[in-house]
């Protein structure tokens, strides 16, 4: 019989397989102007393998993006454990490294791809420049080298070499999209973070974006987890999803088992109000 991950998830290949990321009962709170509880996001368990998309599937308030933010060291957990097998050989909780270390998880174990572009780019600094400052963070030295790279990237990602040296201020949302998914896997990091990075964009601009991410995962086997409110995103990419409620995960597993035979009540209302 198969062996299961502590969330009841098969692996994607094997069951022998080692994860890339181990998360155990990550939880958020904050505290309300009343001095009340608000709870982010509560005991969420998962493992992600190397070269698979977990996707993360909610409505707004669910606590998906909150997953993302603790992980990339945005925002703090209460309380929680991560462990990623690039980052000291995955020995440290990542939420108990030091300034030093979290520096590094960030510049070189660890993307994010932001909802909204502006968040992850410098906007002053041209589209190549964008590029250079996360291989710069990640002890690239030579500037022939990060220019190569940053060309490389750039034409991997479906943005023209004329605009290389333009400032991403003067470019389209979907422009901007590409740049910063260029920035964030310059330096081959283990693990991609993509937070929403559809919304807010016109649905010709969307379709090509996630045609794009979806190639360049199947071309690097890039390891991911994204975050989305919407289901043709997860089904179009993500191997197996996690369904999150009120802060916590309500189902989990296979993503065709659970948008084909949801089990859970919230689920099914997800998946019926888009084939309704």
């Amino acid at each position: 019989m198969e062996a299961l991950t502590e969330s009841g998830i098969r692996p994607p290949d094997t069951a022998a397989e080692q994860p890339l990321l181990r998360v155990k009962g990550l939880t958020k709170h904050y505290q309300s102007a009343s001095g009340g509880r608000i709870v982010a996001c509560e005991d969420v368990t998962f493992d992600v393998y190397p070269g698979e998309v977990l996707g993360i599937v909610g409505e707004s308030g669910s606590g998906k993006s909150t997953v993302l933010q603790c992980l990339f060291q945005d925002v703090m957990p209460t309380s929680g454990e991560a462990y990623l097998s690039s980052f000291l050989g995955g020995t440290r909780n990542l939420w108990e490294a030091d300034r030093r270390e979290r520096r590094h998880l960030r510049t070189h174990d660890m993307s994010m791809v932001y909802q909204n572009p502006r968040q992850g780019l410098n906007l002053m600094v041209t589209a190549g420049g964008n590029i250079a400052e996360r291989l710069l963070a990640a002890e690239w030295r030579k500037v022939a080298d990060i220019r190569a790279k940053a060309s490389d990237y750039l034409s991997r990602t479906e943005v023209p070499l004329d605009r290389m040296d333009d400032f991403p201020a003067f470019f389209s949302g979907g422009m901007q999209q590409r740049v910063q998914i260029a920035k964030a896997l310059a330096n081959n990091p283990a693990l991609v973070l993509l937070d929403e990075l559809t919304t807010g964009l016109d649905v010709s601009v969307q379709a090509g974006v996630l045609d794009l991410v979806r190639d360049i995962q199947h071309r690097l086997g890039m390891t991911a987890i994204v975050v989305s409110h919407d289901l043709g995103v997860i089904r179009l990419l993500a191997d197996r999803t996690l369904v999150m409620k009120d802060g916590h995960v309500v189902e989990a597993g296979l993503t065709d088992q659970i948008l084909e035979d949801p089990q859970h009540p919230y689920t099914q209302l997800l998946v019926n109000c888009v084939t309704h």
